[in-house]
């Protein structure tokens, strides 16, 4: 916990200026995007964690569901992406949120019931071992 904390708080001093706020979907995943003949995404669903913020923190699933399974998609999404508004600066954001998703994901499964999450509470444990050590 001490060690989250202090990358936490080390992060945020660093990356001041965030693009938002704006609503964010906060579940960009295979299963929320709708794509319609295997080329053009159509739609989403599954709004129940959308709320304001930056825009950075919705790649942090696409990242991690998507494009580490799937690089071949990287290029398209993001020009998909920027064809309707600006591209965040995703290198220097991204870290923080896939550590804030991990992070998050833990607490979300001590509200919803470790016993019936243990696969999601080991994932986003280790997210977080990868990033704070």
């Amino acid at each position: 916990m001490k060690k989250c904390i202090a990358y936490y708080n080390e992060v945020l001093s660093r990356h001041q200026e965030v693009d938002g706020p704006c609503v964010v979907h906060m579940d960009f995943r295979p299963g929320n995007i709708l794509v319609l003949n295997e080329s053009k995404i159509s739609g989403l669903i599954d709004f129940e964690s959308a709320h304001g913020g930056p825009s950075e923190i919705d790649f942090t699933k696409i990242k991690q569901y998507v494009w580490d399974v799937y690089p071949e998609t990287k290029e398209e999404f993001i020009l998909g992406y920027k064809s309707i508004r600006t591209l965040p600066n995703l290198e220097t954001f991204l870290p923080f949120y896939s550590f804030y998703h991990a992070f998050s994901g833990v607490a979300w499964c001590k509200k919803r019931g470790i016993e019936k999450n243990k696969e999601f509470l080991a994932e986003n444990i280790q997210t977080l071992i990868n990033i704070v050590g």
